[in-house]
């Protein structure tokens, strides 16, 4: 592969009384960063606190539904999914556990594109996708929406577990 440059300089002679112009180029660049970022909105929830349950002796009690707002924001136009994962299950400090099945969810999205879950699942201890983007890569924002089923005579305490949420391209 050869290039042939022909290079033709051209002087005008200069007429008096009209000055001589100058051309200067010059280059112009930006780097626009690519993002793809997850945050917890603070206008909502950004912890799952149940607050004080009284559990029933024989029977379930349900406690929430308590909502997560997550807000997406992606310029690479590629798809992207959400997942969640739990740590392992509410356990209180006396060892006492709850199993995350009964701590279930469900997503919506502000704008209605990509896939949510429509109807509540039990969380478990895998990572489970809670949503995915348009083929776009549109950014968005979701409601996690959870609530806790507390088993018949659950031992008191407080019961904690860490739920993490992690964005990354499909």
């Amino acid at each position: 592969f050869k290039t042939l440059l022909i290079l033709s300089i051209v002087f005008f002679p200069s007429q008096p009384g009209y000055a001589t112009s100058k051309t200067v180029t010059i280059k112009s660049e930006a780097s626009i960063k690519s993002i793809l970022e997850l945050t917890i909105s603070q206008a909502e929830n950004s912890e799952l606190r149940f607050g004080n349950i009284r559990p029933s002796p024989t029977e379930e009690t349900e406690a929430g539904p308590i909502k997560v707002a997550i807000n997406l924001t992606c310029n690479t136009g590629q798809k992207y999914q959400v997942t969640q994962a739990i740590g392992g299950p509410l356990e209180n400090g006396s060892g006492g556990q709850i199993s995350p099945d009964h701590l279930k969810f469900q997503t919506f999205a502000d704008k209605p594109i990509g896939t949510t879950i429509n109807t509540p699942i039990p969380v478990t201890l895998a990572s489970q996708v809670i949503y995915i983007s348009d083929p776009e890569g549109t950014s968005n924002s979701l409601k996690a929406v959870y609530t806790l089923t507390v088993p018949p005579a659950q031992a008191p305490g407080d019961y904690s577990a860490l739920l993490t949420y992690t964005a990354s391209e499909v």
